[in-house]
């Protein structure tokens, strides 16, 4: 599941989320959010827990 960039208008920052492993990254700076999207690699062990617990396919 690929990063997520989006704008969170009631805070004012680019968010980053990942959907596999739910870790995210939030700036002012969109290039900066852009660079970690590019650059995340999920936690497998954290990804494949909460696929567990979610009932979604790691």
């Amino acid at each position: 599941m690929p990063v997520a960039v989006e704008w969170d208008a009631v805070r004012g920052l680019h968010v980053a989320r990942c959907g596999r492993c739910a870790e995210c990254f939030t700036s002012s700076r969109v290039d900066e959010v852009e660079d970690w999207a590019a650059a995340h690699r999920c936690d497998a062990e954290l990804a494949a827990l909460l696929a567990e617990v979610s009932g979604r396919a790691a």
